[in-house]
């Protein structure tokens, strides 16, 4: 037998994903060139090997990869619990997973009474006028500060129209989506890209405008903090709403 993949998620669900003696997470955040890493294990309390830690003639077999049977800690608990196989007896390792287990859902329980997170707008920071943008430098930065977009464009368009508006719209996105981690080359890459969708844009008689609404998060268990949100709108070079 083995642990299922249905054991393995109530284990880990249950632990919090914390090891079971000291409590520290159990997996490292990814990095900017690799990928997350787990540094925790699925433990057997009673070992299914006749020569291996807590091993228990009289343990249904059966039960080997139960739930019941499996702790979650890091590799170092991991590594003591069967070399202290006197001291990490079966009764004191499931007493602790039942501590540990509680632990958990107490925590969980508090944080359930945390106000859930939410973006607040004030209605005096909403931007009532666009500025004009036609340099792709400005835009891509004025996007790379913002967490959150606003778009606005005219609904009458044509196919080549509507390709061409949904290209720069999704360029200017992706672009700033990236610019915390791009290289330098690649900002100069994305500059000159958007530079000239401007310009694209400008030849089929469309401009523009834009502004940055400072928003609120509210909620959570950190402090309130700024999100800012950029209002692009692409309107076409005769629109009665354009002030000179």
């Amino acid at each position: 037998m083995s642990v299922t993949d249905k054991t393995r998620k109530l284990i880990w669900v249950k632990t919090g994903n914390r090891c079971a003696i000291c409590r520290q997470k159990l997996t490292i955040d990814e990095t900017s060139k690799d990928s997350d890493s787990v540094v925790g294990d699925e433990c057997h309390i009673v070992s299914e090997s006749e020569n291996g830690p807590r091993f228990d003639k009289s343990y249904p077999e059966e039960r080997i990869d139960s739930k019941e049977n499996l702790i979650v800690l890091c590799k170092t608990h991991h590594k003591m619990i069967d070399d202290q196989v006197d001291t990490y007896t079966t009764e004191v390792l499931r007493a602790i997973k039942k501590n540990h287990e509680k632990w958990v859902e107490t925590k969980l329980s508090q944080n359930e009474k945390i106000k859930p997170v939410r973006i607040v707008r004030h209605k005096n920071k909403i931007p009532k006028k666009l500025s004009r943008v036609t340099d792709g430098q400005e835009l891509f930065n004025i996007t790379s500060s913002c967490l959150s977009y606003y778009h606005d464009f005219p609904d009458n368009l044509s196919t080549e129209e509507a390709e061409l508006i949904g290209s720069f719209l999704q360029n200017v996105t992706d672009w700033a989506d990236l610019s915390d981690a791009i290289e330098p080359i690649n900002k100069v890459r994305a500059v000159k890209s958007i530079s000239d969708n401007l310009d694209r844009l400008q030849d089929y008689g469309f401009l523009v405008f834009i502004a940055v609404e400072e928003q609120k998060i509210e909620g959570g268990m950190g402090p309130n903090s700024t999100w800012n949100a950029l209002h692009l709108s692409i309107v076409q070079d005769d629109d009665p709403r354009i002030q000179k």
